[in-house]
Formats: structure tokens, C-alpha cells, sequence
């Protein structure tokens, strides 16, 4: 085999090995997006479950169902979008809380009406994890 032949068959041996790489670089690329999202989605959901474990949540402020006290409410939040800004997150975020009213003798808990809101934060590095920057929800830059 002379020179010409072997020098097509590594150039064409390097682009095989390319076209390879390209699916393997975009299905960790699309890991890393949902672990991040997945990351920024456990950090808008401790903001909220921290508010909706406070005495004073909103929640707490209606009347109980007939017969019932208030007990605790479990939140949830989902991401509909995400911009990054540099290291910062622009997240916007649904959340999703559902108060729990027990008896009055304070068994059987049973979840009441959910309430749904949508917010805008900044969310910043952290550790291992995110931390609220900027709460931008009332600010007049988000009309969710």
C-alpha cells in the first residue's frame, strides 16, 4: 500500500472516529442539562417546603375544612424553564403545595385543595447544590 492510499485510510479511519463521538457527546451533554435541571428543581423545592413549614405559611391564614386542623402541606416544583446567566440560573418554577388538615384529635391526615403558583428566581452555585439569589416573582420582570 503506498503512502497516498494509507494517508486516505487514517483520514477516513479520524472521521469515523468523529462521527462516532458526536451522538456520545451530545447524550452526555443531555445528561448533564437534566442533572443540572434536575439540581436547580431540589433547590427551588427546599425554598418552598421551608416556607410552607413555617407557622406562619400562607396556607395556615384559611379556614380548615369542616371539623379539621391544619396538619402540615407537602410542596413539589417544577421547572418550565431555565436560562444560565454566566454561573447564575434564571429558573422559572411552578410550585405546587398541598396542605394536609387532620381530625381534631390530630390523626388522619388527609390532603386538602393544592395550590399552584409560578415563580422567577436567580439561583446561584452553592456546594454541591443551588442557593436563592433573587426571589424575582413580584419584581415586574415576570408575569407568571
Amino acid at each position: 500500500m503506498d503512502k497516498k492510499h494509507k494517508l486516505v485510510l487514517v483520514a477516513v479511519a479520524a472521521v469515523a472516529a468523529l462521527l462516532a463521538a458526536v451522538p456520545t457527546t451530545l447524550v452526555i451533554k443531555d445528561r448533564l442539562e437534566t442533572a443540572e435541571r434536575e439540581s436547580l428543581e431540589q433547590a427551588a423545592l427546599k425554598i418552598f417546603q421551608s416556607d410552607a413549614d413555617l407557622a406562619t405559611a400562607e396556607w395556615r391564614s384559611y379556614e380548615p375544612p369542616a371539623d379539621k386542623v391544619w396538619d402540615k402541606a407537602i410542596a413539589r416544583a417544577g421547572i418550565s424553564g431555565v436560562e444560565m446567566q454566566g454561573d447564575r440560573a434564571k429558573v422559572w418554577v411552578d410550585e405546587f403545595t398541598t396542605p394536609y388538615a387532620t381530625d381534631l384529635s390530630g390523626k388522619d391526615a388527609q390532603p386538602t385543595e393544592p395550590y399552584v403558583s409560578s415563580h422567577l428566581f436567580i439561583l446561584e452555585p452553592a456546594g454541591d447544590g443551588w442557593r436563592l439569589a433573587e426571589d424575582l416573582t413580584k419584581s415586574g420582570l415576570y408575569d407568571g
